[in-house]
């Protein structure tokens, strides 16, 4: 673990913070990229970006503060303590998600262009993000004795480190949704393929995560994995069948 990643001065530069940084930045580049070759205004994509980051961040601390609102009832100021890590994916879709069905009806784009751009640049991000909490020590497993177990400073005993599990799997999804980029012709379908292989990495990750359960074996993001494969895959039903090829 390395909380701290190196230090300014006397300003210390948090992993987390910094690797989410990374992640953001390399996800907006890689979008321009994808935005470009598909002739988007780029410039004026970067506007909804930078809007879309802000609420997204900010909607993604909200859901991961509700989710363990008995910590954060009995410590509020930590809920402004973004670089001890805590945020959820699920709660930044929602947030991007929002802002981009506003900016598709102010500028008249299509939303699900805007998705499948953004695609890529989800999967790249996460798995960037997902080392900065294991720099942090955030989002960590159950106790394990296997030989890669690893120690945290947030938790006792050796843990399944759950954050390069999720990583690792993430960035094959990168890879196999930027080769397919040109391949998937249902609009809105690279992004609704995202959604669904997350969520099932997620689904299956959460096995080893230790997260809060709701009902026997069940966590919240495992339920709500369940859920969002459900709703991608009609919607990606729909939308294949009513595309004209």
């Amino acid at each position: 673990m390395r909380p701290i990643l190196f230090q300014i001065g006397s300003i210390p530069i948090y992993s987390y913070g910094f690797m989410l940084s990374v992640a953001i930045l390399v996800g907006v580049v890689l979008a321009a990229r994808e935005a470009k070759r598909r002739h988007w205004d780029v410039e004026r994509l970067m506007d909804f970006y930078l809007f879309a980051i802000v609420v997204g961040l900010l909607t993604s601390r909200l859901l991961y503060v509700a989710l363990d609102w008995q910590f954060y009832r009995a410590h509020p100021i930590h809920m402004l303590y973004l670089w001890e890590g805590g945020l959820s994916l699920h709660g930044a879709i929602l947030g991007g998600a929002l802002v981009a069905v506003w900016h598709s009806w102010r500028w008249r784009w299509s939303f699900w262009e805007l998705a499948d751009i953004s695609a890529p640049s989800l999967a790249l991000g996460t798995a960037i993000a997902r080392v900065g909490c294991f720099m942090r020590g955030c989002c960590y497993g159950i106790p394990t004795d296997l030989p890669w177990g690893i120690n945290t400073v947030l938790a006792s005993g050796l843990r399944h480190p759950t954050q390069i599990y999720e990583s690792l799997l993430v960035l094959g999804v990168f890879f196999l949704l930027w080769a397919l980029r040109r391949r998937v012709r249902v609009p809105g379908g690279l992004f609704l393929l995202y959604v669904i292989m997350y969520s099932s990495i997620r689904f299956v990750v959460e096995f080893w995560r230790a997260s809060v359960h709701i009902a026997g074996w069940l966590t919240v993001a495992q339920l709500a994995s369940i859920l969002l494969v459900c709703f991608a895959l009609l919607v990606y039903i729909w939308r294949a069948r009513s595309y004209r090829y």
